[in-house]
Formats: C-alpha cells, structure tokens, sequence
C-alpha cells in the first residue's frame, strides 16, 4: 500500500507541466501502478552508479565519473527542472568508461545541482558558463565533448566559444543548436505528449509518458529512472525552481539562445571557430527534432569544417543513445579514436557523398 503524499509541487519533464502530489522521503511509491517498488537513492544515483558532488563557483554540482583516459564530457538536456539530470547517460557510462575517463553533470538548476543565485541566469548562457567553470573545477583540458537535445545546444554553444578546451565535439538530436525547421517546435511537442496524464495523483507516471513518448525503444524507461526523477523532483531544490522559472523567465531564456546561435552561426561562417573534428548523430525515427535540422546545422559547420560527420542511426528515438547503447557507445568511440588526431584525414567514398 503506497505511502500518504506529502508535498504539493509543479512537475515539469522539459515538455509540460503537471501538478503532482509527492513526498519529500527517498522512497517513491510505484508498486501500486507498476508491480513493483522503486526505491531512489538519496543522492539520485541509479545503474549501480555513485554520484558526487563539488562546488562549481558556488553552485553545488551533482555529477558522476566513470573510467580513465582522456576526459569525455556527457552534457543531459532538457533542463531546469528536477527531473532533467545526468542519469540519462548511466546506460552508457560503462561502455564510455572502458575508453574515456567520463563525467556526466547535472546542468545549472537542473537534476540536484543548484539554481542560479539571480532569475536572469535561468538562461542558456549561464549553463554554458556553468559547465565550462565545471570542467575548470575538475582539471580538464582538452575534452571529447558530448551532448544531447537541449544539452547539444549548451555543447555546441561552449565548443564555438571556448574552442581550446574541446577536441572533439558530438551534437545528438539537438534542436536547440540546428537552425529552426518545418513546424513549430512547441506545437510539434504538444502534439507529441498529447494523452499524457495530468491527474495529480499519477506519481511517475508524466515522467513515464513524456520520456516514452520521445522514445522509440520504451524499455529503457524503467521504475528505477523514473522513481530517481520523481525524488530528485520532491527536492526543495527543485521546488524552487519550478516556482523561479516563470513564463517570462522561459521567455528570456528563448531569446537568448537565439541571439547566442545565430551569433554562433555568423563566427563559425566567418571565423571558423568550429575547427575540431564534429559529428552530428541524429535519429531519423526522433518525433521531436526533424532530420533536415541535422542536414542545415551539417551545412553550416562543415563549410568551414571538412572534418564533419553527420550519422544518422534508424530505430531509435529522441534517447537512442539509451535505446541502443552499445551502438551509441562504439559509434562515439570510433569518431574520436579515428578522428581526433588526425589533422587531415583521409575521407572514404561514403564520406565524401555525404560531405558533397
């Protein structure tokens, strides 16, 4: 029998809002809807990982670290919202971990990392800042950087502007880096998390359907990912932020990453900043990010960038890096061990069609 829920807060998975009653305890209770019981560590962690913490200028920083080798950077999208955080990569952390030396972090007010002292830095600005401050606190130089969705936004972001830290550079299903295409994006989303529930009884269960909904392989949305997202959710953290990140905040955040791509778009065409090896990988079955944003964001880089890849993998979702991680995995690794040090490389015939 599931426990009495405590605390009324706004629920928010990056796609919607739904008003959920959750309690502030480590345990959330999924066994009355899903045969079984969930039980969320105190620090988030799942897939047997053990997440940290480290002060970031500041901000308390939830992270976890994996491997050894050269440094790999793992950037989650989504974002200001509990249930956006690192573990969407823990499915991957293993794989990554036996080349690269890994860290995935929970991004500015994001996950259990803290909120911006100021509402004028829920933007993606100060993300960008804040991890590149991260990978400054941690020591790292010349990282292998990844990252997804809204987190691919933040990647391609800091790699054109701090272009000396990165070596190689990997944008995932990034709607947020590719120029706009087709329909409008907050139209297509509604669209897409249309028949999600909004019963503020259904602890987990928008979770469920919103990650299940971007995902074409739904096993991987197990009680374990959804239970540690509901708890980090019930955080005062995180109730914080839903109650900061207001309509006109979201707003400003909007017009700001727009002004800060096309920004980046204009150096890249007229500075060439984005000079590292760069590989695009986008999912064709993705219903939230169309494949011709990968073909104009291709378009612009590798016109100053003869090392630029675009991959597109079929069967998998806006999360087919979760879906199939040891496709994922091996695809990562393959670009960076046969791209990163050569500073002219040899394309093949398949390369050449897709670069000309």
């Amino acid at each position: 029998m599931a426990q009495q829920l405590t605390s009324r807060v706004q629920f928010t998975a990056g796609w919607g809002r739904t008003t959920l009653a959750l309690s502030v305890a480590a345990v959330i209770m999924l066994g009355s809807q899903y045969g079984t019981l969930a039980l969320a560590a105190p620090n988030g962690s799942v897939e047997g990982f053990e997440a940290k913490f480290v002060d970031v200028d500041g901000i308390r920083t939830r992270y976890y670290e994996v491997g050894e080798g050269e440094p790999m950077v793992l950037v989650h999208g989504s974002g200001f919202t509990g249930t956006a955080s690192a573990n969407t990569w823990t499915l991957n952390l293993g794989g990554l971990g036996e080349r690269f030396h890994v860290f995935a972090a929970d991004k500015l007010a994001s996950g259990m990392t803290d909120n911006p002292i100021a509402d004028k830095d829920f933007t993606i600005r100060a993300e960008v800042e804040h991890m590149y401050q991260f990978i400054r606190t941690m020591g790292l130089e010349q990282i292998h950087l990844v990252g997804q969705s809204r987190g691919g936004g933040l990647a391609f972001l800091l790699a054109v502007n701090h272009p000396e830290i990165i070596k190689t550079l990997v944008i995932i299903d990034s709607s947020t880096a590719a120029p706009t295409a087709g329909d409008d994006r907050s139209h297509r989303r509604n669209r897409i998390f249309r028949g999600c529930p909004e019963d503020e009884n259904a602890v987990g269960d928008a979770f469920r359907c919103g990650q299940s909904a971007l995902s074409y392989n739904t096993e991987q949305v197990n009680d374990e990912y959804v239970a540690a997202a509901g708890y980090m959710w019930s955080q005062p953290k995180a109730q914080e932020t839903e109650r900061r990140v207001t309509a006109e905040v979201r707003q400003h955040n909007t017009i700001v990453g727009s002004e800060m791509n096309h920004e980046a778009y204009h150096r890249i065409l007229t500075e060439s900043v984005l000079n590292m090896p760069v590989m695009l990988y986008w999912s064709q079955n993705d219903p939230s990010v169309l494949p011709m944003q990968g073909y104009s964001l291709y378009n612009i880089i590798a016109e100053s960038n003869p090392r630029t890849w675009l991959l597109f993998t079929n069967n998998g979702g806006h999360f087919h890096y979760r879906e199939h991680p040891e496709q994922f995995n091996r695809n990562v690794i393959n670009f960076v061990t046969n791209w990163a040090d050569d500073e002219a490389p040899q394309r093949s015939g398949e390369e050449r069609r897709i670069r000309e």
